[in-house]
C-alpha cells in the first residue's frame, strides 16, 4: 500500500538522512528537490540508495529522472509499481 511506503520514507528522510526534520514534519505533496524538502545531489543520491536496500530493487536509468522524485507520493507510487511487477 502507498500510504506505508510514504511512512518508510518519511523515516528514512527523518532517521537516515540529514534532513533536520522530524517524521511528523514531513509532508508527503512538497517538493523533495527544489524549494520543497531541497534535498542536494549527495542526499538524493543516499536516498536512491535506502530505497534500493530497503525495498529490495534496484532503479532503471529511466526512472531517474526529476517527476520520479517530485514527492514522496510519487516516489511510493514508482515503488509500489515496481513491487507489484
Amino acid at each position: 500500500m502507498a500510504a506505508d511506503i510514504v511512512m518508510e520514507l518519511k523515516r528514512i528522510l527523518s532517521e537516515d538522512l540529514d534532513v533536520n526534520l522530524r517524521l511528523e514534519e514531513i509532508d508527503e505533496r512538497v517538493p523533495l528537490l527544489g524549494e520543497g524538502l531541497a534535498l542536494d545531489s549527495i542526499l538524493v543520491v543516499e536516498l536512491i540508495s535506502r530505497v534500493e536496500d530497503r525495498f529490495g530493487f534496484e532503479f532503471d536509468d529511466s526512472e531517474l529522472n526529476v517527476e520520479s522524485f517530485r514527492n514522496l507520493t510519487a516516489l511510493a507510487d514508482l515503488i509500489e509499481r515496481r513491487r507489484a511487477a
